[in-house]
């Protein structure tokens, strides 16, 4: 009886042993895709840039205006931002200014999503264009505009 049982044990045993090998083979860990060079980096970050400015431009009904976006540096920018935006309500055109990929100290998919940020931020406020605005409400106006920039970015599952 004993040595019916071995066999029967010992085929579970090697038929899960394989089993768990197949498996182990199929299933890898996500990679991380690797860092783009300093030179590749600018130049992915604009294209994908100006394919999320379009995608949130249509997301937010802005298809009306003409915007445009512009790779910037620091110097180019307000201190302690990382982008604005500039419009011409009549003409229904503007400007939004993102810190520039090479200019961020992280690595590269964290630094797309803080630029995509940067634009529906921007887009929101241009949305807000025809409230009114002063310098005393300025810092409630950023808050609130952050906090529906984020809310959008999560329900498109991003952030």
């Amino acid at each position: 009886m004993g040595l019916c049982v071995l066999p029967q044990f010992l085929r579970s045993l090697l038929s899960s042993v394989a089993l768990l090998g197949i498996l182990a083979a199929g299933c890898q860990a996500p990679t991380t895709p690797p860092e783009p060079d300093a030179r590749d980096r600018s130049r992915l970050a604009e294209q994908a840039i100006r394919e999320k400015l379009v995608l949130w431009q249509r997301r937010l009904n802005l298809q009306d205006w003409i915007i445009s976006v512009v790779m910037s540096h620091p110097t180019d920018l307000r201190q302690r931002t990382l982008g604005n935006i500039h419009w011409d309500a009549n003409k229904k055109t503007a400007l939004i200014r993102v810190l520039d990929a090479s200019d961020y100290q992280m690595p590269f998919q964290p630094t797309m999503r803080d630029m995509e940020f940067t634009v529906v931020h921007e887009l929101i406020h241009l949305e807000l264009a025809s409230l009114p605005r002063s310098e005393a409400s300025r810092s409630e106006e950023e808050y609130a505009i952050n906090r529906l920039a984020t809310a959008l970015l999560q329900l498109d599952g991003k952030n």
